[in-house]
């Protein structure tokens, strides 16, 4: 099959103009400094000014990039000193800062989202050619073949009458990998690392906005226009994390596109007609399947679906999407993306925001005895899956508000939704040397009535040691009424084959950051009349739990989970809110000052019976394996196993002293034809050569040595303490906890597990 080129012929492909039009960059975030500079480097296009509230950081960038100047302000440009500028400011910004500039016949490259409201989009639409001012927005997706290919295939006609669409796409901001441009935005607090990206008054909308702009683009772009049937989301008066709409065609044809920022979903655009289907990625030319299998055929520009261009869709879209605008800039034409065909996915942007329902049902009130209503409470750690929990608690059902402090802000995804007046994000990490400084913990604990501390640096012992001595020194200088330390029962490993209290031996692991701390609160309480308590939970399971929840769904998904035979180890497993009732009763309660608590569940299922419920939710009954112990630890000490433990070459060239022969890679990278391009990616990214056939192949999770002990133990734990003295009694048996939590699997999880029983 054959059609015509979507283009007689790419202008990103002609000669390249040779005068440049004087240009502005304005915002020099780091997109702009990782992405737009460099592009313009390669085009040999030099910027004249570059613009920036961050004076120090444009100074920067202008003697990297050869600028002649850099100003904090558009209103210190000289009249006439340019003639095009790039904006890249914050979302909320696009339209004002470019309609200024598109007034005065400025030719304007805006960033993605070209706007916040179809208003807006349209006013910098009608003043652009109202001056003859070029205007284009940047949807780099057009630009790769993938998606020129597939508008030729609905446009010819290969795949008849649209029927029906579906598009996913979705990353969890807590896991997702990250590389240069992750590096730079953490450190110059750019990007999803800035607060601002997480306020509602600067970025104007979340992920329906920001990621869902891209992909609408695309979609209509492809299949033309439509109307919104439905649309639901997350927000509670902040940003949006999650978010699900309903589109029409006008033939009557339905789709749905999914955004996420805290679930990884299969970003790919599936696209049906009456002809035939197709389902591809959305952000690597790949085609996952078609149907019938000769659409791979159809051509575009010479090339067809079977032999797309190996592309970069940073390295390679940023440059073009520069060198179209500026080939439409000399020519007096219209850009690939212009800025009239990206106000339609503004269009819809802004009709989801003025019909939004909420994604999921809101819970009922029952606020604890001791109502703590108006007073503030800070959350450490609140990114994680306790503290965003609690932090929801705590602002909805107990009606406080919280001090949410993070580590870093690209974490955040999960409290963004909540509204900042109740929720105040405060950036905290107790790594960092400024944590240590004069004053820092307690202007972080200022004005708190309680402090629940549940942050825990990974990389640094002393970090966790010196944090919770810190922490804890400025909660009695500030006269905190309650510090709670949250722990974990990990302090006892290896968990005994006997009952498990309060008052049983510590553990003997070589080093437990954990039980350091809890020694360090123990100590501050007898010694210096810390009002503390010490919450040590079991195996916390429950919606958006990455290591009990999440972890091992995708491991069933992916294969089989290997447990110790017979499977009758004890699984201590307490439902989430389970726990944060506890906690709030440590909080109220007098008597719990100074002692510590073990929380766990009613009830004291096996490993196996705590899995299958996984397995049953997600169809994959046959997808946990028991083998005898000494078999399992005589695998995990294989040779084998140890190889397969190593890192990635990606991994290694992370670490610091061997990022030079990460950019002699990259760089050899670079001059490497297409057909070995493919395995010199997944050499740095998988450490291997050959593509993994692991869909297809009886996969087996083996646990760690740690893991296996505790899936072996018969350690029955006991919380009569805290039933005693707290009031405490767990509400959530294994069954009531497990339906909620498949529930959220069948959301987050079933889509992909569908697809790999089909």
């Amino acid at each position: 099959m054959q059609g015509k080129g979507l283009f007689m012929k790419p202008r990103w492909f002609g000669p390249r103009p040779r005068q440049f039009p004087s240009l502005a960059v304005i915002g020099c975030g780091g997109v702009a400094a990782e992405r737009h500079l460099p592009a313009l480097a390669r085009l040999g296009w030099r910027p004249r000014v570059l613009v920036d509230p961050r004076i120090e950081r444009a100074s920067k960038l202008s003697r990297r990039f050869k600028a002649r100047r850099a100003v904090r302000n558009v209103s210190e440009l000289a009249a006439g000193e340019i003639q095009a500028a790039l904006v890249a400011t914050n979302m909320a910004s696009h339209a004002s800062v470019s309609l200024s500039l598109l007034e005065n016949g400025v030719h304007v490259f805006v960033e993605k989202p070209m706007a916040v409201s179809f208003d807006e989009a349209s006013a910098m639409v009608k003043t652009a050619a109202a001056n003859s001012a070029c205007l284009a927005v940047g949807h780099i997706r057009r630009f790769m073949f993938i998606n020129r290919w597939v508008k030729k295939l609905i446009q010819g006609g290969a795949l008849g009458n649209i029927e029906s669409f579906d598009v996913r796409e979705g990353e969890n901001f807590r896991t997702r990998s990250g590389g240069r441009l992750t590096r730079v935005r953490a450190m110059e607090r750019t990007g999803l690392y800035s607060p601002a990206f997480w306020d509602p008054k600067v970025s104007s909308g979340g992920v329906l906005l920001d990621t869902g702009s891209h992909t609408l683009d695309t979609l209509l772009w492809q299949i033309g226009e439509a109307r919104v049937l439905d649309y639901q989301d997350d927000s509670l008066g902040g940003v949006e994390a999650d978010a699900f709409l309903q589109l029409k065609l006008p033939n009557g044809a339905t789709g749905a596109v999914e955004l996420s920022r805290t679930r990884k979903l299969r970003n790919t655009a599936i696209i049906t007609g009456s002809l035939g289907q197709v389902e591809v990625s959305l952000h690597r030319n790949e085609i996952i399947r078609a149907r019938p299998d000769n659409l791979i055929l159809y051509e575009l520009d010479g090339r067809s679906g079977a032999s797309m261009p190996n592309e970069h869709l940073h390295q390679d879209m940023f440059k073009r999407e520069l060198e179209d605008w500026l080939q439409a800039i000399h020519s007096g034409g219209t850009p690939f993306v212009s800025g009239a065909s990206a106000t339609t996915a503004i269009r819809i942007i802004d009709c989801c925001y003025h019909r939004r329902r909420p994604l999921h049902p809101r819970e009922p009130k029952k606020p604890s005895a001791k109502s703590i209503k108006g007073k503030t409470m800070l959350v450490t750690g609140a990114s994680g899956f306790i503290g965003s929990r609690l932090v929801e608690k705590i602002a909805f059902v107990e009606e406080a508000n919280v001090r949410a402090a993070v580590r870093t802000f690209r974490n955040a995804a999960r409290v963004s939704p909540f509204p900042p007046e109740k929720v105040e994000l405060r950036h905290f990490n107790m790594a960092a040397q400024n944590a240590t400084t004069e004053g820092a913990y307690e202007s972080l604990v200022k004005g708190c009535d309680t402090v629940f501390h549940l942050a825990r640096d990974t990389r640094s012992h002393k970090a966790n040691e010196e944090g919770v001595r810190q922490l804890g020194a400025a909660c009695q200088k500030a006269g905190v009424r309650r510090f709670i330390y949250v722990s974990s029962m990990s302090v006892y490993e290896p968990l005994p084959n006997a009952p498990l209290t309060e008052e049983s031996p510590a553990g003997r692991l070589p080093y437990n950051d954990k039980l350091a701390a809890e020694r360090e609160v123990m100590r501050m309480i007898q010694e210096d009349g810390l009002q503390a308590a010490i919450i040590q939970p079991t195996i916390v399971y429950g919606p958006f739990s990455s290591h009990w929840t999440d972890r091992p769904a995708n491991m069933l998904v992916e294969g089989a989970i290997v447990l110790p035979s017979p499977g009758d180890g004890i699984c201590n497993a307490v439902y989430i809110d389970d726990l944060i009732h506890a906690l709030m009763l440590a909080a109220q309660r007098e008597e719990a000052i100074g002692k510590t608590f073990l929380i766990s569940g009613p009830e004291r299922p096996t490993w196996l019976e705590f899995y299958s419920n996984y397995a049953t939710a997600l169809g994959r009954e046959d997808a946990i394996r028991l083998m005898p112990y000494d078999e399992i630890n005589r695998r995990i000490r294989g040779a084998k196993n140890r190889l397969l433990s190593l890192p990635t070459p990606k991994q290694a060239l992370n670490y610091p002293p061997l990022r030079p022969l990460r950019q002699a890679f990259l760089a050899l990278y670079d001059r490497l034809g297409d057909n070995h391009k493919a395995k010199a990616r997944r050499f740095y990214e998988q450490g291997r050569l050959l593509p993994s056939h692991s869909a297809e192949s009886s996969t087996e999770f083996l646990p760690t040595k740690r893991l296996l002990d505790l899936y072996a133990a018969k350690c029955p734990i006991q919380i009569d303490k805290a039933r005693r003295i707290l009031g405490y009694e767990p509400e959530f048996t294994l069954e009531r906890g497990m339906e909620i939590t498949t529930r959220y699997l069948c959301w987050a999880h079933g889509r992909r597990v569908n697809e790999r029983k089909d």
